[in-house]
């Protein structure tokens, strides 16, 4: 799953003669992003909220790829679409991944349970609010434990997990919960984390993006019991079982 929020979408500048316009350069960022990346339109289904949305990918889409698109081609077209619009217009996005459980609602237009909460909660976290102000950049992005221990910290495809930082997000209940951020937030560093966080920020504005191959190999995320993830040449990467 993917998650997405759009800064200051309440602003009074931003009025309705505003927002569809703002969501179409929203979700059209993201699908170039993730179409550069092999993740096309029929690989996922994309669930409106509001001024951001939530990505659901088919058991078969490897978390590698869509990881990468946020963290590669998408800044600069965020960065593109920025220098081109007027302040009304310009994006700044907030994104997490996760994977988990998904409990289709009966009519088949949604999904409910626990990680479907857990996303959303770690998307309207204050401390990811934060993070994307005093990063100055046009996105800040999030994975939860279970994306980093199953993906990221292996550095499969052209991940690099020293541009994240481990840090605790506050959800719903005051809970406290792992994320790993890049650009890394600022501040002391959780334990753990490889470098401080103003060399992790420096790297992650680098404007190189990463290797846009086919990464449609056998596996992904599954959202049935065991997430499961493959990479480019379809060996397994490594298999992890959500927490509840």
């Amino acid at each position: 799953m993917l998650g997405v929020d759009v800064r200051g979408s309440s602003q009074p500048s931003r009025d309705d003669s505003v927002l569809p316009a703002l969501r179409r350069a929203q979700t059209t960022a993201i699908a170039d992003a993730l179409s550069q990346q092999g993740v096309d339109s029929d690989c996922y289904v994309l669930r409106s909220r509001g001024d951001g949305g939530r990505y659901d990918f088919l058991p078969h889409i490897s978390p590698v790829p869509v990881v990468e698109a946020l963290i590669g081609p998408l800044p600069p077209l965020l960065r593109r679409h920025n220098k081109q619009s007027s302040e009304a217009m310009r994006l700044g996005l907030r994104l997490v991944v996760h994977g988990g459980y998904l409990v289709p609602t009966p009519d088949g237009g949604d999904a409910d349970g626990g990680d479907v909460n857990l996303l959303h909660g770690m998307l309207d976290a204050d401390e990811l609010r934060q993070a994307l102000a005093e990063s100055g950049l046009s996105s800040v992005v999030a994975v939860s434990e279970e994306i980093w221990n199953g993906v990221v910290r292996h550095g499969h495809g052209d991940l690099d997990p020293d541009l994240f930082g481990e840090t605790r997000l506050t959800v719903k209940g005051g809970k406290q919960v792992a994320a790993w951020l890049t650009p890394a937030p600022r501040g002391p560093r959780a334990p753990g984390t490889a470098e401080e966080p103003e060399r992790s920020s420096r790297r992650a504005e680098k404007d190189t993006t990463p290797g846009a191959g086919e990464h449609r190999g056998g596996g992904g995320i599954t959202f049935h019991d065991v997430v499961k993830a493959e990479n480019v040449v379809n060996g397994p990467q490594i298999n992890f079982r959500n927490t509840p």
